[in-house]
């Protein structure tokens, strides 16, 4: 009779699927390999398989066979079961986690100790930057902030904040700093930092003063499948070329064609080696939307990432600020910015040369 001899953990990452091995005396067995996602049930692997020859077989690649499904649903169910002439066994069922990334631990291991995020470390934010952060079943966050309050005095405030979309059982929260400072109730003070806590989780936000607005700020989709941002605030430049065709019509030299190409290269701004570590998930997300309006703002045009440089050295007082490359993803590329009606200079200058 078929029996299971090995299966992955019961909750695991789509890039760390562990091979499946049922041990079987009988000459074969009917295999059934089933994703499960938002109370429908999908058949990914159906046939006839033969034990080697010292009766195991074994369903290697998962990863593979999993992560199409994983990377849509960010959540779902692995089922997986072996039909010989004596009997059936299955696994206990999996729940998969979507994930391109190597954690070095176990998906139980990682979601209790950290967010959705490959950020490790502090991140640097400032007043009017939004800023979101994704979590492995968790309910509400406790934050703290540290601040002065109006009278000079400094103090730490803290509140409960719940999640603004919970999906497939990752909880994303928004954790702008001018959220925070309206949940912990700061008037007239200042907001100098803030963690964000859930169980063993800990983020921390250090609040700086922008000099200008970020250009641009860009809404990614991370390893995790969680949305995240980053905000530039190096040197901002545009080269658009253009490609014209043009041929004789009664004896005049018209053009009959022009395409552009508009093309930014942005830079990071210094980083500290947490965020320079963390920038490179920009660099590999497959899916890149411009954020405009700001804190209260929202996900504007997508764009694709062309070129990028990310170089990291272990000099002493080295303070990576990458640049990369960046282009519309839709076919015309003639398009209107008007936040920018009325200015002299565009987004490489200072708004206050205006």
């Amino acid at each position: 009779m078929a029996s299971v001899k090995d299966q992955p953990a019961t909750l695991c990452f789509s890039s760390m699927v562990e091979d499946i091995v049922f041990s079987t005396n009988a000459e074969n067995g009917i295999l059934l390999l089933e994703i499960v996602h938002n109370g429908e049930r999908e058949t990914i692997l159906e046939e006839t398989m033969y034990p080697s020859i010292d009766d195991t077989i074994v369903i290697s690649d998962l990863p593979e066979l999993v992560e199409p499904y994983a990377r849509q649903y960010l959540r779902v169910t692995l089922e997986c079961s072996l039909t010989d002439a004596a009997g059936k066994a299955g696994i206990s069922p999996v729940t998969v986690l979507y994930s391109m990334a190597d954690v070095g631990e176990s998906a139980t291991a990682f979601t209790d100790h950290h967010f959705m995020t490959i950020l490790d470390g502090e991140k640097m934010t400032a007043m009017g930057r939004r800023e979101q952060l994704s979590a492995y079943e968790v309910e509400a966050v406790t934050v703290i902030a540290d601040v002065q309050l109006q009278t000079g005095e400094y103090n730490t405030l803290s509140a409960e904040l719940h999640p603004f979309t919970t999906d497939t059982g990752i909880s994303t929260f928004d954790v702008s700093p001018a959220n925070v400072t309206a949940l912990v109730g700061l008037v007239g003070g200042r907001l100098f930092g803030y963690t964000i806590e859930a169980g063993e989780r800990r983020q921390r936000y250090r609040v700086v003063e922008d000099q200008t607005a970020p250009a641009p700020s860009l809404y990614f989709v991370n390893s995790f499948g969680c949305y995240e941002l980053l905000h530039c605030v190096g040197t901002h430049k545009k080269d658009s070329k253009y490609e014209r065709k043009s041929t004789r019509i009664k004896g005049r030299l018209k053009n009959y064609r022009t395409v552009e190409d508009r093309q930014f290269t942005a830079n990071t701004g210094w980083l500290n080696q947490a965020m320079a570590d963390w920038a490179d998930d920009l660099f590999r997300s497959e899916t890149v939307l411009l954020w405009v309006g700001g804190e209260d703002g929202g996900p504007g045009r997508e764009v694709v990432i062309s070129d990028s440089k990310s170089e990291i050295t272990n000099e002493d007082g080295h303070m990576p600020a990458f640049e990369f490359t960046y282009t519309y993803a839709q076919r015309i590329h003639n398009v209107m910015e008007p936040t920018r009606a009325g200015r002299i200079f565009d987004n490489t200058f200072d708004h206050t040369f205006n």
